[in-house]
């Protein structure tokens, strides 16, 4: 396998683990709690992106899975609070 292809896979995999977090932790709260608590939904991904960022601080890697967190977290408390906004 060469070194382009395992990049693409490594990108792939952490765009599919970003999002596979977020939407588990979402649907996990969605369905614990009656009001949708976005202020836990926020924090873990922004906690764990500041971890995954302090971590991995010698290279710049992990990018890609930093901005799928963020970015998915804004889409999915967008989602669960539908309701809420209208």
């Amino acid at each position: 396998m060469s070194t382009h292809v395992k990049s693409e896979l490594s990108l792939l995999s952490e765009g599919f683990l970003s999002l596979l977090l977020t939407a588990c932790f979402g649907i996990y709260l969605y369905k614990s709690y009656t009001p949708f608590p976005w202020l836990s939904f926020i924090g873990l991904p922004i906690g764990l992106a500041i971890l995954v960022a302090c971590w991995g601080q010698k290279k710049n890697q992990w990018t890609f899975f930093i901005i799928g967190l963020l970015f998915n977290m804004v889409v999915w408390s967008i989602v669960f609070n539908w309701s809420s906004f209208f």
